[in-house]
């Protein structure tokens, strides 16, 4: 069984990514509006500085 917390972050992510890939797919007819696509931006930049933080954690712990 999967940690809920991980499940949703996942799903979180796909769903910003699939999101942003239509936003790219239709330009300027695009539903979305400046602020939505700002937001699944800093879902995806948010998941990158978690992986580099818990990257750095468990060096850390190595050491």
């Amino acid at each position: 069984m999967k940690p809920v917390k991980q499940t949703f972050k996942r799903n979180s992510l796909r769903i910003a990514k699939n999101k942003l890939s239509k936003h790219r797919e239709l330009g300027t007819e695009s539903p979305f509006t400046i602020i939505e696509v700002a937001k699944m931006l800093d879902t995806l930049k948010s998941k990158n500085d978690t992986d580099v933080s818990e990257a750095v954690l468990f060096s850390v712990s190595l050491n």
